[in-house]
């Protein structure tokens, strides 16, 4: 009976061998077609690179990198950001966290009205040809009526006299941009110049001086400066000073000078933060403002880990925030209804001017917003005064006609110095 047909030995092995090189050759494109749709590691996403980078970031790694040495010799720190202790880390963030929960409507109420009194040095009037002008510098102001928020905010010390602030704030500015030139090769206290490190234990001195009721009678001083970071006898408010007022100065002041910027025909943005009382929550519009400010103006632009982060970059990528990345437009955070769109500011967004993770800033629950929002509102409340919709002039040679037309601001530390608002009402 016949059972079918069956190939010859040779020719069945031939049918094998073309088989299982078509198998072969299916298997090699896809796995070439595979590799294709992978991105290549040049091409991975900004936002995940940035964001894993911050995520694993140590408080190890941040004590480690270049700069801390100078931190150290220089300012006598001994805080989070030059200690690899972890138990300083979990102290401070909790008596921060501590401090921030119990600042409430009357505190924020108060930390307006000190910032109010302290700014009338800092305000010329004028009257000429039937009109009323207050003019300012407006880093001048920024720098100072940060520097009053985070004493009467963070230790309820008020009353400083004004060149004692203004000393401080400057001398802060004066010595952290100083700092710099060494930060990459100044390991030990003597490869800092006398000069420089004369100048920061003074300024450590007279800070004491000003602490010298609140290392006693606020918690915060109490409890970090007095305890963890030092004793009562050899404290340093320049701990908890510098990095309270380094980031928050420079908000207020981006914060100012973009709602400034346009001139007469766009102040919604300057009424939005000058009618937001601060003794309620910030409305909508004016925390808008303040997180669009840290968009595009991060005070901290790129850190170092064990690679540069590029927060500034991420924070203007078109890719993540459209054609108009590089243009102040704080209403792209508020949705339909006029509410804070939290999809824009919530955790794996673009938006990250407090880093992200472990090292994440402890103001970053709303503290460091409000700040802005209050300080700038209460800024423009006293050179607006009244209900009339304000008009400005800028003036100064760096106020340039890219700044006049719009455009994105320099971001470095000593831009704008020299530029003045000059506020302008009939008398």
């Amino acid at each position: 009976m016949d059972d079918g047909y069956v190939l010859p030995v040779p020719l069945t092995g031939i049918v094998l061998s073309l088989l299982l090189a078509c198998l072969f050759n299916i298997l090699k494109r896809r796995q070439v077609k595979s590799k294709e749709l992978e991105p290549r590691r040049d091409e991975v996403d900004h936002l995940e690179a940035t964001l894993n980078a911050l995520q694993d970031s140590t408080i190890a790694i941040r004590a480690s990198k270049a700069g801390s040495a100078t931190l150290k010799n220089l300012w006598r720190l001994n805080n989070p950001f030059v200690s690899d202790s972890p138990e300083l880390q979990q102290a401070y963030r909790r008596a921060l966290m501590k401090t921030f929960s119990k600042t409430d409507n009357n505190a924020w109420a108060a930390i307006a009205r000190s910032a109010a009194v302290s700014l009338e040095p800092f305000l010329r009037h004028r009257y000429d040809n039937g009109t009323y002008t207050i003019t300012a510098n407006v880093k001048d102001i920024s720098r100072h009526v940060a520097l009053v928020a985070v004493l009467k905010g963070l230790f309820d010390i008020d009353h400083v006299p004004t060149d004692t602030l203004m000393y401080i704030g400057s001398e802060i500015h004066r010595l952290t941009v100083g700092k710099k030139q060494y930060d990459a090769g100044a390991s030990r206290p003597d490869d800092l110049p006398q000069d420089l490190q004369r100048a920061a234990d003074r300024l450590i001195d007279i800070l004491r001086g000003v602490f010298s009721e609140a290392k006693e009678s606020n918690e915060l001083a109490r409890t970090i400066l007095c305890s963890v970071s030092g004793t009562p006898d050899h404290f340093n408010p320049l701990d908890l000073v510098i990095p309270a007022f380094e980031a928050p100065w420079r908000g207020v002041y981006y914060t100012l000078l973009a709602v400034l910027q346009p001139g007469l025909s766009k102040p919604d943005a300057v009424l939005a933060l000058r009618d937001s009382a601060a003794d309620r929550p910030p409305s909508p519009a004016a925390l808008a403002i303040a997180y669009e400010s840290l968009r595009l103006y991060p005070p901290i632009r790129r850190v170092r880990r064990e690679q540069r982060v590029d927060i500034e970059a991420v924070q203007r990528d078109p890719q993540y925030w459209g054609p108009t990345a590089d243009t102040f437009d704080p209403w792209r955070f508020l949705d339909g209804k006029g509410e804070i769109n939290t999809t824009l500011i919530g955790p794996g967004s673009a938006w990250m001017p407090f880093a992200v993770g472990a090292m994440k800033c402890p103001s970053a629950g709303g503290y460091s917003a409000r700040m802005i929002a209050v300080l700038a509102g209460e800024v423009l409340r006293q050179l607006f005064p009244g209900t009339d919709r304000p008009q400005w002039t800028m003036d100064g040679p760096e106020w340039d006609s890219a700044a006049r037309t719009g455009q994105a601001l320099r971001a470095g530390r000593d831009e704008y110095a020299s530029v003045s608002v000059i506020a302008s009402m009939p008398s």
